[in-house]
């Protein structure tokens, strides 16, 4: 086995892992030429990562021999040691992984900033980047976060909450007889059946949520700026607010690869 090493050029692999999803972004220099949205399976092994990589490249017909470089943000551990150790096997490239000890160019206000999650630092960092500060990052994920930066760039910290989808699935295990619903916006706000009653409920509750909870960080704040959304359920919400300004899907991505950039 050859020994690991760190990439300078080429394509960079960035892997977002989530609770409910893992995102693989494949760029070319600091454009996003490929991405896919896959389930999270924490029994997947290094050899079964390395196959489903192969497989998404393949169809691309994108040659893994040119990915010298990786980037991941984790929230499950037990994925980032599969996805480490698939690195270190298979593409022969060390990985470089996001914490608040490997992302010192970010100043985490945090009381312990270790405790600040990968995700939450790379959508700091490709927030500031993209739009400077203040700015508020609404992540839409399995939780929803909100994320705090101020005009000089450091993470002052933020909210979690539980996200949409988890407090679908919550309400139908406390609630037996609601059924599953889609999660798109019912006509009116005063719903008429039960299925547009629980859509009103929690899509319209999501929305209300955001607008009131940026008010109050602004006012706490002193000053308002840039709200930007990202998440799978992003653009959802963004058509049914005037408060958020911009919209990355894929913002951890992006901020994997300036955190590589400066510290990989």
């Amino acid at each position: 086995m050859k020994e690991d090493r760190i990439a300078t050029h080429g394509l960079l692999l960035t892997i977002d892992v989530g609770n409910t999803n893992v995102v693989l972004g494949l760029f070319q220099g600091d454009r996003l030429a490929h991405y896919w949205r896959l389930a999270t399976s924490v029994s997947r092994t290094s050899d079964e990562a390395w196959i489903m990589l192969k497989s998404l490249c393949d169809s691309e017909e994108i040659d893994t021999g040119q990915i010298d470089g990786m980037a991941i943000s984790s929230v499950v551990p037990d994925l980032t040691s599969i996805f480490a150790d698939m690195a270190r096997d298979r593409l022969n490239i060390k990985p470089y992984e996001v914490k608040a000890e490997t992302a010192p160019s970010l100043k985490i206000s945090y009381k312990d900033p270790t405790a600040v999650g990968a995700d939450r630092i790379c959508n700091a960092v490709a927030g500031y980047d993209r739009c400077g500060g203040p700015l508020i990052v609404a992540d839409y994920g399995t939780a929803t976060t909100f994320d705090v930066i101020n005009r000089q760039g450091d993470y002052l910290g933020g909210i979690i909450t539980p996200g949409i989808e988890l407090a679908q699935k919550i309400l139908r295990q406390s609630a037996a007889r609601l059924p599953k619903v889609s999660l798109q916006f019912p006509p009116k706000v005063i719903a008429d059946t039960t299925e547009t009653s629980i859509q009103a409920g929690i899509l319209y509750g999501a929305v209300d949520k955001l607008e009131g909870l940026c008010r109050r960080i602004w006012d706490e704040l002193g000053e308002s700026g840039h709200v930007m959304a990202t998440g799978g359920l992003s653009p959802l919400i963004a058509q049914h607010t005037e408060v958020i300004d911009t919209v990355e899907p894929n913002l951890v991505l992006e901020g994997l690869r300036i955190l590589f950039s400066r510290h990989g």
